[in-house]
Parts: C-alpha cells; structure tokens; sequence
C-alpha cells in the first residue's frame, strides 16, 4: 500500500470539503469538524457541525433526555451533525487507494487500521494550518462509527490538533 499517495489523496479530499463547506454555512457558526470512518476502514468522510444545528437540536430534545449526557452526545457525535459526511465524492480516490490496501493480502489489518487513523490524523493537522483563520475556533478530532476505540481515538486526535482552549473541553466532553 502506497500510505504517501493515500495521505496526499485524504488531504486533497479534506481541503476541498471544507473549501466546499465554509461558503455553504451561510452565516452559521462551524464549532467542530472531523473525519470519520468506520471499524473496517472502508473509507473517510468529513463531518462538521454548527451551533445553530446543536441548538436547534438541544431543544428539541424530549424532556425526559435533557441531561448534560445527552447534550455532550448531541455535540460530538458525527451522527448528529447537520454535515455528515459532507463533500463525500472528494474522498472517492482516497477511498479506492483504501479499498485496494484493504484487498491486499499481505497487508495485516492492525497495521494498516493505525496507519489510516495517522493519515486522517494528518490530514487534519494540515488542514489547521492550511485554513487556520477560518477555523480558529473549530474543534478538529477523528472519529471511528461503532467501535470500542472511538472515544481514544477521539481524545488523542483532538490533543494533538487542536490549542489547549479547544482540546481541553472536548477532553472533558463526557464528565
């Protein structure tokens, strides 16, 4: 598996979804952005919400969920998030060079699985830099849908991309 080729792929795919995004908020105010996949690495999605979305979806929230739990969970799990997935057909060559790692035989998946998670890792540290001042006050973090490592993938993605302004309440998102 050629990972440089796929860590350039992933980083293209990153800065044209957020190029895409940005104008598409239309005054909304963008709070966090990750990249996502799932536990067999099958490919990349970015995911970004607004805190007009999480307020929207707070209060509308039923009575019997409003708990401090349940609103942490409103604003940093993906799944409910207004942009799930947003600019997906960015990540199409990204995805293939995936998709191919994953057919090659000779590749053990542990390996191939740390490496993925490092180049989306990267790939959002690139964007922090590329795009520093329109996301100054944006959380940045990857994220694995359904898997028992996600909330240590989360922490360490979001210690390493973001200010201590920005990682420290995320890292405290769940008590």
């Amino acid at each position: 598996m050629d990972w440089t080729a796929t860590r350039t792929a992933l980083r293209s795919a990153t800065l044209a979804a957020v190029d895409e995004l940005l104008p598409a908020l239309q005054g909304e105010r963008l709070y966090a952005i990750c990249l996502q996949t799932d536990d067999g690495g099958m490919g990349v999605g970015l995911c970004a919400n607004t805190e007009e979305c999480y307020a929207e979806k707070c209060a509308d929230a039923e009575p019997s969920d409003r708990s401090e739990e349940y609103f942490a969970y409103l604003r940093w799990d993906s799944a409910e998030w207004r942009h799930e997935l947003f600019g997906w057909e960015h990540f199409g060559k990204a995805d293939e060079q995936l998709a191919a790692g994953l057919d090659d035989a000779d590749l053990a998946f542990a390996p191939f699985f740390d490496q993925l998670i490092e180049a989306m890792t990267d790939a959002l540290a690139d964007l922090r830099v590329e795009r520093a001042s329109a996301l100054e006050h944006v959380t940045l973090f990857v994220t694995i849908t359904d898997s028992d490592e996600t909330l240590a993938v989360e922490d360490r993605s979001a210690q390493r991309l973001n200010p201590p302004e920005l990682a420290e309440p995320f890292l405290r998102r769940y008590g």
